[in-house]
């Protein structure tokens, strides 16, 4: 049957591939989990605190996403607010599931890194940009539920849809207006809206893991560049391949793999010309040391501070009691009491208020330095992709995604439903978030917050 716009739609019509909604979204979601973990296990990370990440952070993402999905569409919803987490109901929100699941996995591999010594910026990156592949696999389900489609199309616009697979285009219209919740009398076909978001995930997943991550490579200069004859390769112009005893040592964190031609010369693959020059290249442990114990004085400084500021507070408790005993006593009178004790906090006002800044945990984070650290570890200023800055893109890249197709969502299917100011400020928010994680993880803290031990881009 070739339905047309304005055909009836019958009362007792149900896509018979409904079913294929929850297969979808699980298939996202596994997707997701193994390509993350086959990330993981690439860069010799051990799998057990992501597990146990997903144990934490799934149920608490569907709740939050169903959470956030049936705000503003339940009657009385504030008298049946526990209906709220009925995650089997239609109403799933995926901002609300970033944002609660999201939060709780930080929270987790933000704790775990203190002991596994593992960048929570390292987790991030081999993690978050892979949810595009699941919303890019997830979306397709949209379309066998008759949801997320956009704008109207009409009798001479058909032929904008008619070139898509007949099983794809027969079921662009909404069986159930999504605003009002009740059956659609007939059929009106929409823009598959599901469709672009999900081209325009798989293409952005593929930006990041392929373009945006091997940017550095591109643009940085090229160590064979440098040190040709430590760095024989077939991209080298002066040196492509050296006898093994010509090359120079080289300290590196594993032994180089070197390949070898019919002459019995060895050369470098490009990816290990890398490694050996940034990833698995090692500086001096006594300069690594040094640097190490600059990072810990500047973090005593406020242990110092803080433990000067408590005896302080007791030294001026201790005279203030001295004082009160005198009083009882009848020593002194209370007119004196009260100018002694003022004159006792006024003594050790100024070195008080110097303390007090010296020893807050903020401000002792902030002026943290690791340059010198960062510096041993990155002689030549090689141009590198830092630990989070694909995070920050992939935050960025999606909300750039959903400013441009939103204004083709009906307003029941945005994320703040009938709010369109809201909803754009909401998007708003999380692209200045991705902007900062951007900055920060790029710029700012490779040479700010950085110590010895721990796994970044590289294993300091």
């Amino acid at each position: 049957m070739i339905w047309q716009n304005g055909t009836k739609l019958p009362d007792d019509f149900n896509d018979p591939l409904k079913f294929l909604y929850p297969v979808f979204v699980g298939l996202g979601v596994f997707l997701v989990l193994g390509v993350s973990a086959f990330k993981i296990w690439k860069r010799g990370i051990p799998l057990k605190e992501f597990v146990t990440a997903i144990y934490i952070a799934l149920p608490i993402g569907v709740i939050g996403a169903s959470i956030f999905g049936k705000l503003g569409s339940m009657e009385n919803e504030w008298k049946n607010f526990y209906q709220l987490v009925f995650f089997w109901r239609p109403g799933m929100s995926f901002f609300g599931s970033m944002l609660c699941g999201g939060t709780a996995a930080f929270i987790w591999f933000w704790n775990k890194s203190k002991v596994t010594r593992v960048s929570t910026f390292v987790y991030a990156d081999c993690i978050v940009p892979n949810i595009l592949l699941g919303q890019a696999v997830g979306r397709w389900g949209n379309l066998f539920n008759h949801e997320i489609l956009g704008r109207e199309i009409s009798d001479s616009q058909m032929g904008k849809i008619t070139w898509l697979p007949e099983f794809i285009w027969h079921r662009l219209f909404y069986i159930y207006n999504p605003s009002l919740g009740q059956r659609e009398d007939v059929i009106q076909f929409r823009h598959p809206l599901f469709l672009y978001e999900s081209m325009a995930t798989l293409v952005l997943w593929l930006l990041i893991i392929f373009v945006f991550a091997n940017i550095g490579k591109w643009v940085s200069k090229k160590p064979w560049k440098i040190d040709p004859y430590n760095f024989p390769c077939k991209a080298n112009k002066t040196v492509q391949s050296v006898f093994e005893k010509e090359i120079k040592d080289y300290q590196t964190q594993t032994p180089v793999k070197y390949l070898m031609d019919k002459d019995g010369k060895v050369y470098l693959s490009k990816s290990w010309a890398w490694k050996k020059a940034y990833t698995l290249y090692e500086p001096d442990k006594s300069l690594s040391n040094s640097e190490q114990t600059k990072i810990n004085n500047q973090k005593a400084i406020a242990l110092k501070a803080r433990e000067k500021y408590n005896t302080l507070v007791n030294k001026i408790e201790q005279e203030i009691d001295k004082l009160k005993v005198n009083l009882k006593k009848s020593k002194i009178t209370k007119d004196y009491f009260k100018l002694a004790k003022k004159e006792v906090k006024n003594n050790y006002k100024k070195e008080l208020k110097k303390l007090r800044w010296e020893k807050n945990s903020f401000v002792s984070f902030i002026k943290r330095d690791s340059k010198g650290l960062y510096q041993i570890n990155n002689p030549n200023n090689y141009s590198v992709v830092h630990s989070g800055t694909l995070t920050g893109i992939y935050i960025i890249g999606y909300t750039i995604i959903r400013f441009i197709l939103d204004p083709m969502r009906s307003p029941y299917e945005l994320t703040v439903k009938e709010n369109e100011v809201l909803n754009y400020l909401l998007l708003t928010g999380f692209l200045i978030l991705g902007l900062a994680i951007l900055v920060c993880a790029q710029f700012i803290a490779p040479k700010k917050w950085r110590e010895e031990g721990w796994l970044y881009e590289k294993s300091y």
